[in-house]
């Protein structure tokens, strides 16, 4: 409309003009020097002059249009390619990291243990992550005719037409041992993975790594389609490969995470290299906005190509109006303030939205380390907030009776503080009082979709929406919906708000982000309670009663940061003069763990039926720990209390040493020991012995009593005997309570601990 109107104006202006020369040439001169108005030819200058300034400031504004426009597209691709980069990261990690518990396949005598394979991969195929694994195996020519006896099936590539055929014979063969979920007919059983030049790159570049490879894309016969392989080596006691996990990774997936970042209009595409892995073919991809994407052993990029160009049209149309006339000079002035006025506000628009984008990827970082649910909730609780400007975030689930249950934080507790400063709030859920139904929630959760309301008058009536936004002028609902979450994220505002493009994309990738996440965080938490039910379990109910001593036990899992692991204690009455005192721990965390300690504990229960020698009994179980799954390098402290003489016969392997605690002052039984379970099968027990007078303390513990990540283990010992001598007058129960609590207090803890405390009484002092 505006150019339509000085259109107008300059035909107005040309028609004034030739009547004004009409006028003249019909003989008055005096139309061209009418009193006040210059002589035409001074006018003419100050036209020209006018014209040309006109011009001038009009091309400037032009030039700086086109800069700004150019910017902005520029900064809109940059902020595409990072979050892009972004969520390729974390796909890639979390696929890498379902591989990690890969190692126990490697038997202790280097060979790949299918059975084991199978089991393991039951755990990381539980995610949407891993869909399918493979296990490798890494032969010669000449192992090749053994190893095709032992699968029963031949070595085998894919022909020209897509057909398994025996495998040319070649110095180095990578055949498939195993696949899980299996696949049809168990065709994938001998076939060559190594056969294929991006595989075997993949392959290469793990071994030679000695950590996890990501590789090129690899075309898959099925529905699955293209994958990008990725490739965990195994190592063995020799730290030598052995073999190869592998798995891949969908293209339709990474499409999927580039796609959730790209700018509308623009081409976005992943690389490796020069080969492009998925997206769009870009026309000049030195144009392009590159982003590295941060892969094991890989060259990833995300490639964001120029979208459609600024429109100068409406400038150019602008400029050639500005030069009819210099009537129309003050209506550009006033037009070129205003729009630098708009010029300025988009400005500032751009950084706030830099600014979030960088607080959000805070954000996306502290839901990427988040173990539990609660951590998740706590992330977005305490720091998105911040991020985006808002008043408050408040995280809401569907729980089966399909009431909506709200995740928030104790009280009392600032928001966005620095990391750390809100881990002694614990995060509680509570169940909101009123119904779902006809709720914005429940609209947003139906459609999949965000609700985005920018004043109350957009939730009123809305009971649900009310509790959610609190005391807030505005309102973003995100769906949540992710595996068997099902809930919304409300980011509340504390005035009226207008979400802009950008924002919205920002907050929807924050939604994703949180949904995945707090799958997750459900799965690990599921698994925690399992395991540490399953420890529990695995424990003594109750210590005997012993006439002559007092026997008291703690166990305390890791609270955060850590899955359970494998400490454990045990008493057994070996006659009515002897007491068995046992304190080990085995290597790793979770189930694994777990289920081995309880299989050690059997042990030394079936073992003290036959001998009561410390020594003996650990030889004993030395030599039958390789039977006993993920038992290997287990520590352990086996002591026998003779309740009539106070005499103390130990004997250890690997395990912290006992202190004894008395009138007399402390004593670190530090005497030579066997090294950890299974590391010399034929070797010797050493066995001590020492008297203990009446009233000495006797202290067994595990590693995650004394162990610091900042500290020597001397130091350790140093405060565990310091503590335990001033606390000598406690009797054995509130001594335990107590030395876990000074040493290791439950905000630091992240490792198992077990503690067995025995005071010797002497039979004076009477007893059960």
């Amino acid at each position: 409309m505006l150019v339509s109107h000085r259109r107008w104006r300059l035909r107005s202006l040309r028609r004034g003009t030739t009547t004004v020369r009409a006028v003249a040439g019909s003989g008055s001169d005096r139309a061209s020097t009418a009193p006040g108005r210059p002589p035409r030819r001074a006018q003419t200058w100050l036209f020209s002059l006018a014209l040309v300034v006109l011009v001038l400031g009009t091309a400037a504004g032009v030039v700086l249009a086109r800069a700004r426009a150019v910017e902005a597209v520029e900064d809109r691709a940059r902020r595409a390619a990072s979050s892009a980069a972004a969520l390729l990261e974390i796909d890639v990690r979390q696929v890498a990291a379902g591989l990690g518990g890969a190692a126990a396949v490697v038997g202790p005598d280097g060979e790949l243990d299918v059975e084991v394979f199978r089991s393991f991969a039951s755990d990381p195929l539980s995610g949407e992550e891993v869909r399918q694994l493979a296990l490798i195996d890494v032969v010669t020519a000449d192992e090749r005719a053994e190893l095709e006896d032992r699968i029963g099936a031949d070595i085998t590539v894919l022909d020209d037409r897509g057909r398994l055929v025996p495998a040319p014979s070649t110095p180095v063969h990578h055949p498939v041992l195993s696949v899980q979920p299996d696949v049809a007919e168990g065709a994938a059983v001998g076939f060559d993975f190594g056969a294929d030049p991006t595989r075997r790159a993949v392959l290469e570049a793990a071994q030679r790594t000695r950590a996890a490879a990501v590789g090129g894309v690899v075309d898959v016969p099925g529905e699955v389609g293209p994958v990008v392989a990725v490739v965990r080596p195994l190592l063995d006691g020799d730290d030598e490969v052995r073999g190869f996990v592998a798995t891949g990774i969908p293209v339709s997936r990474l499409q999927e995470s580039i796609r959730t970042a790209a700018v509308s209009g623009a081409p976005i595409a992943l690389v490796d290299g020069q080969a492009l892995i998925t997206g769009d073919e870009l026309r000049d991809p030195e144009e392009a906005t590159v982003a590295d994407v941060d892969v094991p052993s890989g060259s990833w990029q995300v490639l964001v190509g120029p979208g459609s160009g600024p429109d100068l049209a409406l400038a150019w149309l602008v400029a050639a109006g500005g030069l009819v006339a210099i009537l129309a000079m003050a209506a550009l002035v006033i037009v070129t303030e205003r729009h630098q006025r708009r010029l300025g506000g988009a400005n500032a628009l751009l950084a706030t939205n830099e600014e979030r984008s960088r607080a959000v990827q805070v954000v996306a970082g502290r839901l990427a380390r988040a173990l539990s649910g609660s951590d998740v909730a706590a992330a977005l609780v305490d720091h998105l907030p911040a991020a985006v400007d808002a008043r408050s975030a408040v995280v809401a689930t569907m729980d089966r009776a399909g009431r909506l249950a709200v995740i928030e934080r104790e009280p009392d507790g600032e928001q966005g503080g620095e990391e750390g400063e809100d881990e002694g709030r614990a995060v509680e859920t509570r169940l909101l009082p009123v119904p779902v139904v006809g709720s914005v929630v429940e609209g947003t959760l139906a459609r999949r979709e965000p609700a985005w309301l920018s004043s109350p008058l957009g939730w009123k009536g809305d009971e649900v929406a009310t509790e959610l936004a609190g005391d807030g002028q505005a309102l973003a609902v995100l769906p949540l919906l992710a595996e068997d979450v099902s809930g919304v994220l409300a980011v509340s505002y504390p005035r009226l708000h207008i979400f802009g493009d950008d924002e919205q994309a920002l907050l929807q990738t924050v939604g994703v982000l949180a949904a995945r996440a707090l799958a997750r965080g459900r799965r690990y938490d599921a698994e925690h309670e399992t395991a540490v039910a399953f420890q529990r379990a695995a424990l003594p109910d109750a210590l005997p009663a012993v006439a002559g001593a007092t026997v008291a036990a703690r166990y305390r899992p890791a609270t955060h940061g850590a899955t359970v692991g494998g400490d454990w204690y045990d008493a057994l009455l070996l006659d009515g003069d002897r007491v068995l005192l046992v304190v080990g721990d085995v290597v790793g965390h979770g189930m694994v763990a777990a289920a081995a300690m309880g299989r050690l504990r059997t042990a030394f229960q079936t073992i003290v039926r036959f001998t009561a020698d410390p020594g003996l009994i650990l030889q004993a179980i030395n030599q039958q720990v390789l039977t006993i799954p993920d038992a290997f390098c287990t520590t352990v402290v086996c002591v026998v209390l003779d309740l009539g003489t106070g005499e103390l016969v130990w004997s250890r392997a690997g395990h912290p040493p006992p202190l004894v605690v008395g009138a007399g002052g402390r004593e670190l039984l530090d005497e030579p020991c066997l090294p950890p379970l299974g590391v010399a099968a034929d070797a010797v027990a050493p066995v001590h012995r020492r008297m203990l007078a009446t009233g000495d303390v006797v202290v067994l513990y595990t590693d995650g009593l004394v162990e610091r990540r900042t500290e020597s283990l001397d130091q350790g010992f140093r405060r565990l005997g310091a503590v335990a001598e001033e606390l000598i007058d406690l009797d054995p129960e509130e001594l335990s309570d107590a030395l876990v609590e000074a040493l290791v207090p439950a905000e630091e803890q992240t490792d198992d601990l077990a503690v067995l405390v025995v005071r010797f009484e002497g039979r004076s002092s009477g007893g059960c």
